[in-house]
């Protein structure tokens, strides 16, 4: 019989174990993002293991979210793409479910949602609107830049004829990466988030985190924090200079960590996720790169329709053209007090 328990730090080395050998894990199924975000973001961890027979059969990374205005709901997992149910059969996924729910319900909360990358048989709501994009990487970079059309590759050479160069590192590049992102975030109206959190993320995975820079003359015009999990490389945060955009520092950026990661090993690069038919997702499409759909699974307690936070939707407009004017000392203070109620 499957029984559920909350985490306590006694597991920590018996999660890590079972994230490593289930080949449905994710790299937000790792333990580490449970100090991360609960440090860096603020959100309540309340993470579940499930058991049958003393053996480790399941877990569950679950945040509790407060916002400004008092709602409550449960994600897992907040900032990062992916999440979810991680279990070896249906019946430990539904005590997972059915412990998130008790959870849920004791808390006041909304609803619940899991970033999944597959269909769980719980009878949840779903969302397909958002993909990610994995590029195979061959163990010869040559090979994978002949799989390039002609227009992506013009853009390659252009970087390079243009003088940029790229460079990897860790903490000690935080302060460049951060302040070609937080202007980036500014200048999209998307509220920014706090340094302190990407200082976190190095912190706790110094074996896997990096920072990549691309620089022109000198000074950084884009930069992005590259993640790895088993096979393959992940780059959830990237950005570049907008009035430097002629030169593609982008192009830069993504063929630095496809050549490294090539020559490293690696046999993936998630380009993370897009909406569909976005320009993130177009950008990413004309790498090659295969679309992952992306299925994230809801449980509505509150709610009656799914929840959505579409910038495209006029009623966010004005905020966005509000948040673009603020002067960037400012957004910088007052983002990631905002941004912590938007996981």
């Amino acid at each position: 019989m499957v029984s559920v328990s909350k985490y306590t730090s006694d597991f920590r080395s018996r999660w890590s174990d079972y994230v490593t050998r289930s080949p449905r894990a994710t790299i937000a199924h790792q333990i580490g993002w449970r100090e991360v975000i609960w440090r860096g973001l603020g959100h309540v961890p309340k993470y579940f293991i499930a058991q049958e027979n003393g053996k480790l059969t399941g877990v569950l990374p679950l945040f509790l979210i407060t916002t400004w205005w008092r709602s409550k709901y449960l994600v897992s997992l907040p900032w990062i793409d992916y999440g979810g149910i991680l279990a070896d059969d249906l019946p430990t996924e539904q005590s997972l479910l059915d412990a998130a729910m008790s959870l849920a319900v004791r808390e006041g909360a909304q609803f619940i949602e899991f970033r999944s990358l597959w269909v769980q048989e719980l009878g949840l709501s779903v969302r397909r609107d958002k993909v990610t994009f994995h590029l195979p990487l061959e163990s010869n970079a040559v090979t994978i830049w002949n799989g390039f059309n002609s227009k992506l590759r013009n853009q390659i050479r252009k970087s390079q004829k243009s003088g940029l160069t790229t460079e990897f590192g860790g903490l000690e590049k935080l302060d460049e990466f951060y302040r070609v992102f937080a202007h980036n975030m500014r200048d999209l109206g998307t509220p920014v988030w706090g340094k302190g959190f990407f200082a976190r993320i190095l912190g706790e995975f110094r074996e896997t985190a990096r920072f990549v820079l691309v620089r022109r003359g000198g000074a950084v015009i884009a930069a992005g924090l590259v993640l790895a999990f088993k096979d393959s490389l992940y780059v959830p945060s990237a950005s570049a200079y907008r009035h430097m955009l002629e030169f593609c520092p982008n192009h830069a950026l993504y063929w630095a960590v496809i050549e490294d990661g090539s020559a490293t090993g690696f046999k993936y690069l998630d380009f993370g996720r897009s909406s569909i038919d976005s320009g993130a997702y177009n950008f990413k499409k004309q790498w090659g790169a295969l679309p992952q759909q992306l299925h994230w699974q809801y449980s509505l307690l509150k709610l009656k329709e799914l929840p959505t936070l579409n910038p495209a939707d006029s009623k966010y407009q004005l905020l966005i053209k509000i948040w673009q004017k603020l002067p960037l000392s400012v957004a910088n203070v007052l983002g990631p007090r905002v941004i912590r109620n938007f996981p």
